[in-house]
């Protein structure tokens, strides 16, 4: 359940300054809102445009027991949909003095926060609010301290809602034949001792999930509830190897649900002794901006060794 949080509240700098100057968005009654509104009347929003951090004033301190979501100014983009990845800028507020606490405008990158279950279920009102909102908007998202968590505070978010995606599917192996074709996956090439190497083409990474089937596997099929054994070596999309247990020389063991998005769905389905290329975009791999491992699309070869435990 941290995993949202992570989303909403990741490592940014303080906000230092708030530009842009226009008449403050009164409190709409009739606005779209769930949870404990009641805690937002008092906000007051100055929209400042897309990359700078609104003017945002309340009555402090405001007192946050339940969560509780409002939209302040409505957006004039596309609705946004269920499922799909929306990137937002977050601006998070001590609802004690109004101190600025983290800010994504001045890190310079939006957050991805991905309009699924698990918000729902760890954010019920943001999720009710958000759904059906318009890109552009902005949020007022309060939330209280929880026991559970260390250090854990009431905040309050502002979010700016500045794009929403579709999530990245896996291609079939009719439309990864059809890239393939058109020369725009990597070619692996094994050496004598079977160690991969790659060369990648002169274009961008393919936005989908590609999964090609260099040889197929003999051995059980793998599902997302098994423990596997796999060889591998990982690359980012400008080439640079970054991991390869041929270079540990022995393969590394992982529950298959427990790595990258890209990884699960790319092996899911497989058989063991499958050699396979991966390529990952980087919503199913580790992000733009980790706060580990590498960024972007990324390429692997991954030969599935063995199922080592099944739930």
């Amino acid at each position: 359940m941290r995993k949202v949080l992570a989303f909403l509240l990741p490592t940014m700098l303080f906000l230092t300054a708030c530009g842009g100057a226009s008449t403050p968005a009164e409190f709409d009654q009739d606005g779209k809102s769930a949870g404990a509104v009641e805690t937002l009347e008092s906000v007051e929003v100055t929209d400042a445009g897309p990359d700078t951090a609104p003017e945002v004033e309340f009555d402090a301190p405001l007192d946050i027991t339940e969560q509780g979501a409002r939209v302040m100014t409505e957006g004039d983009g596309a609705a946004l949909e269920a499922g799909q990845n929306v990137s937002v800028h977050v601006l998070s507020l001590n609802p004690e003095d109004g101190s600025p606490l983290q800010n994504s405008y001045e890190a310079g990158a939006p957050q991805t926060l991905p309009l699924d279950e698990e918000l729902q279920e760890v954010y019920p009102p943001l999720y009710e609010v958000l759904l059906g909102s318009k890109v552009g908007s902005h949020v007022a998202f309060a939330i209280p301290a929880e026991e559970e968590v260390p250090q854990s505070q009431d905040v309050l978010l502002m979010l700016q809602v500045i794009s929403a995606e579709n999530p990245p599917q896996k291609l079939s192996s009719e439309e990864v034949a059809e890239l393939e074709e058109a020369g725009q996956l990597p070619t692996v090439t094994l050496n004598d001792e079977g160690v991969p190497s790659i060369e990648f083409p002169d274009n961008e990474a393919p936005a989908d999930l590609v999964v090609k089937v260099i040889e197929e596997g003999t051995g059980e099929e793998v599902t997302e509830a098994d423990t596997i054994a796999a060889n591998y070596t990982g690359w980012s999309w400008q080439g640079e190897q970054f991991d390869s247990s041929f270079d540990r020389g022995e393969p590394s063991e992982f529950p298959l649900s427990g790595v990258i998005p890209g990884w699960t769905q790319g092996l899911s389905g497989l058989k063991v002794g499958a050699k396979v290329l991966l390529v990952i975009p980087s919503d199913m791999a580790y992000g733009d901006q980790p706060a580990q491992g590498p960024a972007g699309p990324l390429a692997f070869y991954v030969e599935i060794v063995e199922k080592v435990s099944a739930e």
